[in-house]
């Protein structure tokens, strides 16, 4: 019973954590907080505590490091992080927390339309 508890309950806590944020979000930018310097913060002290782990544990089986992979990884942080949580703080700075949280429920959505259009 209690494996099964599990994921419900991790499921629940991720989904309060992240209306949290929100809710965070939008109490800084109401203080009067630049929110793409808010994304700026969180992408440096992602960047500082994710780089050293990573280097850590990946240090025997790191792959070649290419100007290919290079310009792969700086696409992916620019679409993949840092625009998309550009344009969620901007919507969040012009409506409101509980809005923003419905609609980002709409993601896989989108993700499944965009798959099947560019198939």
């Amino acid at each position: 019973m209690v494996s099964v508890a599990k994921p419900v309950l991790l499921m629940v806590v991720v989904q309060m954590v992240l209306a949290g944020a929100n809710v965070f979000y939008k109490l800084a930018e109401n203080d009067g907080m630049k929110l793409p310097i808010l994304v700026a913060y969180r992408f440096v002290f992602s960047t500082a505590i994710m780089v050293p782990i990573a280097l850590f544990v990946e240090r025997k089986k790191r792959p070649k490091l290419t100007w290919m992979t290079l310009l792969q990884a700086f696409c992916c942080g620019l679409f993949g992080g840092s625009l998309a949580q550009n344009f969620y703080v901007k919507a969040l700075s012009l409506t409101s927390a509980t809005f923003v949280a419905a609609t980002t429920n709409l993601f896989p959505a989108t993700t499944f339309l965009l798959a099947v259009c560019f198939r």
